[in-house]
């Protein structure tokens, strides 16, 4: 499990030692939403997006080697990512793959992201969404390659291949006392929506281990 990756910096330069957030980080979470929701569109635009996913790919590449990964293993990839860091974990599907020879599974949190970037080479994507996720419908409604017309985006090509699988998690907001990471609130069953979720990444990776295991013996 990797801690060292900074997806909102293709350079892997850490916000937290910016002289100017390492002051504001404790009293400005706004400005760091915004400041992430302007490195998302930066990922999104198409001038910039080939440069960005080769960047962010290469360095989740770098430190799963660091990790000791070796390529070409047959050992998943789980890319894990919240909000915006979808359109960072579907773009950095091809250099990860180029680089590693991985299977890759993404799973994505009320994920917000284009659906341009190509995902051949994912092997799935699991889809945690809520219908109370305003965020993630405001992706998807203004972005014309999330549209089921636009059939040959990436992102429709994937589904049309039946890589993509959504997960409802009603009532989760995308943020805020009912967000899928509240700690706060409860479900009927007595879980927080932090704990539902939690089970349920787990659970999507242990089967996908599982399948790993019974194709190995």
């Amino acid at each position: 499990m990797l801690g060292q990756v900074l997806p909102y910096s293709p350079l892997a330069n850490p916000l937290a030692q910016r002289p100017v957030w390492a002051r504001l980080r404790h009293r400005a979470g706004l400005l760091l939403f915004l400041h992430n929701v302007m490195q998302t569109f930066v990922a999104a635009d198409k001038r910039y997006r080939p440069i960005y996913n080769r960047a962010v790919g290469s360095q989740i590449a770098t430190q799963l080697q660091r990790a000791g990964y070796k390529a070409g293993s047959g050992i998943p990839v789980v890319l894990l990512s919240y909000s915006g860091g979808a359109q960072v974990a579907t773009g950095a599907v091809e250099m990860l793959y180029t680089t590693l020879r991985c299977p890759l599974v993404l799973i994505t949190v009320g994920g917000f992201h284009n659906g341009a970037n190509d995902m051949t080479h994912a092997e799935h994507l699991h889809q945690l969404t809520s219908a109370d996720d305003l965020i993630e419908r405001v992706g998807v409604w203004m972005f014309p390659q999330r549209w089921r017309l636009w059939r040959g985006s990436g992102w429709n090509r994937a589904r049309s291949a039946g890589k993509v699988t959504t997960h409802w998690l009603d009532p989760a907001t995308h943020f805020g006392r009912r967000s899928y990471i509240s700690p706060a609130a409860e479900l009927p069953d007595g879980r927080t929506h932090l704990d539902r979720t939690a089970d349920l990444v787990i659970a999507l990776i242990r089967a996908r281990h599982s399948a790993v295991t019974e194709a190995a013996d």
